[in-house]
């Protein structure tokens, strides 16, 4: 009679509520952390031990002497710990990268409360990984990141389980940085692997992200680590996503809690409706796996309750519970099943392809709840932020990316692509790199930020150093109007250049020299052909990475437009008609002829981008 009551005892606990964890002693004196929505069953063997089933299957024999002992509690106390290793070895777009560089780690895996799609209690699961020399002492940790894992489709990817590429990159390179990994499972995966995972649904990870982080350190801290004053949050692809959502949702909740030193956002859209759009408008993503994960988690995770007949075409919809719900598969076989060559109208069904239709814009209008461009946040100023986005992701469209930067312009964030010269570095000038292989550029500038911070930042601050370096525009036509002023000819050097390039004669410097500009347009324009890039993306990617390429281009054209001056011209008057007598050295009468063109020019000067691109479309027809 005890065994049955402490068998239903036990089986209430499992199903009451998310947020219990229950730790069993198993027969070969090891033990397991489960929450309820990991076990299925417990039964009494003959021979007086437990058999416990879990939710995916797997039956683990434990003590049935240590059973009045199973604690049913606080969560936050458990964790399980085992040596693993880190390797460097990864693939980028069928491109294997194997630096042969392995690290040893510690991994904790622990059990935390947070909530889950719904707003109620949940536990959730996430891992710590502490470098090997971190754990003996014998190295400082410099401080935590917090990684938001990228798209998980396979019960097995969760991070407590397996470690993901970005993590073996992090740790396991061969500058082995002295940084802790913080990384939680998110809703769908480890504790919680019985419910539809959240994918995409920002403010539901990033809570899980900021409160597996905060259950982290106390765990950290309850063991007695030092785990250094420096934290970055980092994602890429959906984790990119993630980051900015857990940036977002630090500054609106958790400011007295949290402040990350950088976040660093890769690959990952940040606005979701665009993506859709730019999915059913291409009609084609080397990844089509993602639509279908899309829409099958906002549908659950939302309560929608749509019919998924009425979602994706019937090839589809009669699977998902095998090729999602499951989570029996990784992306690639999906993909494979699905077909990797179809297209978004083979995979959504009719009515979600059209975006005109009253369901697509439902969806669109949810979507638009997700994206992290809506009003409702005001971006802490103090908080610094690393956008990257290769313009050829085939994974990720690119103008689903693309408005974060708009978003953050408008917050007062301006964009630069030097690290340190404003709180929002950017980086959108990679064009041919698919999304996989991109993750290498992402990578390396994020490695390199981390391992330079405490050098390039004391106390939160720029080394002095550094900042007066990257606080200087480099503005080339105020150095070639200074080398004009020692008497070094720029205007003919220039030209010389450009009749080289274009097959013709050098030209000879001396007074009078100009440069043909009509030249310049005609050899960028083959330049830009060669390349594959339009003048508009020419201007649109160096704008999103800080760059003001049309400044530039403009001033050139001011520049060139002047007439030389001639030696023995310091007594020459700056504009003879209207004064005959005022004399002034060179560089002033130089910038007097500057603001007289600025002023006669026929657009107004602050419409000088525009104005450019009206004349280099005009001379390049």
């Amino acid at each position: 009679m005890k065994k049955v009551l402490l068998s239903l005892m036990l089986l209430v606990a499992c199903i009451a509520t998310e947020a219990k964890v229950i730790k069993i002693t198993l027969t070969d004196g090891t033990y397991k952390v489960f929450t309820s929505s990991e076990l299925s069953a417990i039964d009494f063997k003959d021979d007086g031990t437990l058999l416990i089933t879990t939710y995916d299957g797997q039956q683990l024999p434990a003590l049935a002497a240590d059973f009045d002992q199973v604690s049913v509690g606080d969560e936050a106390t458990f964790s399980e710990e085992f040596n693993d290793t880190l390797s460097f070895n990864i693939d980028a777009d069928g491109i294997p990268v194997d630096l042969k560089s392995k690290r040893p780690i510690v991994k904790m895996n622990y059990v935390y409360p947070s909530t889950d799609p719904f707003g109620e209690p949940v536990t959730l699961s996430g891992t710590i990984l502490v470098p090997d020399n971190i754990w003996k002492g014998e190295a400082a940790s410099e401080g935590i990141l917090m990684v938001n894992h990228y798209t998980k489709f396979h019960r097995d990817e969760a991070p407590t389980i397996s470690n993901g590429e970005l993590e073996n990159m992090l740790l396991a390179n061969p500058l082995n940085p002295n940084y802790i990994i913080v990384e939680s499972d998110f809703y769908g995966f480890g504790s919680t692997v019985r419910f539809p995972q959240a994918f995409m649904q920002g403010m539901v990870n990033a809570r899980a992200s900021l409160d597996g982080l905060l259950a982290a350190r106390e765990l950290l801290d309850a063991k007695g680590f030092q785990y250094g004053p420096l934290l970055f949050n980092i994602g890429y692809s959906s984790g990119g996503f993630d980051a900015l959502a857990s940036q977002k949702l630090r500054d609106k909740e958790y400011a007295d809690r949290i402040s990350f030193d950088k976040t660093f956002s890769g690959g990952g859209p940040s606005d979701v409706r665009e993506a859709y759009r730019q999915y059913v408008e291409v009609d084609s993503t080397a990844y089509n796996a993602v639509p279908l994960l899309l829409m099958v988690c906002t549908n659950e995770t939302q309560k929608l309750n749509i019919p998924y007949s009425e979602v994706f075409q019937p090839y589809i919809c009669d699977r998902i519970d095998e090729l999602i719900l499951s989570k029996a598969y990784s992306s690639w076989p999906v993909c494979d099943i699905i077909g990797r060559e179809k297209k978004i109208h083979e995979i959504l069904s009719d009515t979600y392809c059209d975006l005109k239709s009253p369901e697509s814009k439902f969806m669109q209008e949810l979507f638009a709840s997700f994206s992290m461009t809506n009003d409702d946040w005001t971006p802490d100023p103090s908080q610094r932020i690393y956008l990257f986005h290769s313009r050829g992701d085939d994974y990720v469209p690119i103008q689903s990316a693309r408005p974060m930067i708009e978003f953050l312009r408008s917050k007062g964030f301006e964009p630069s692509i030097i690290p340190g010269r404003t709180n929002l570095q950017t980086n959108f000038v990679v064009r041919d790199m698919g999304h996989l292989s991109a993750t290498l550029v992402y990578f390396i500038q994020t490695l390199a930020a981390i391992k330079a911070w405490p050098l390039m930042y004391r106390d939160g601050q720029l080394n002095p150093i550094y900042q007066s370096l990257v606080s200087q525009d480099v503005d080339i036509v105020a150095q070639m109007r200074q080398l004009d002023a020692m008497g070094i000819d720029c205007r003919s050097i220039a030209k010389s250049i450009v009749n080289k390039i274009a097959g013709g004669e050098g030209g000879e410097s001396g007074e009078g020299s100009s440069i043909d500009m009509m030249t310049v347009a005609m050899l960028l324009q083959q330049q830009l052909e060669k390349a594959g890039i339009t003048q508009e993306e020419l201007f649109e990617m160096t704008s999103d990475s800080g760059i003001d390429l049309g400044q530039f281009i403009f001033d050139l054209i001011v520049y060139f437009s002047e007439q030389p001056e001639t030696d023995g011209d310091d007594t020459q008057t700056i504009d003879e008609e209207e004064d005959s007598t005022e004399q002034q050295p060179a560089p002033a009468r130089r910038a007097a002829r500057l603001i007289k063109a600025l002023n006669t020019t026929s657009t107004p000067v602050a419409n000088y981008e525009q104005q450019l691109r009206n004349w280099l479309k005009d001379y390049l027809k």
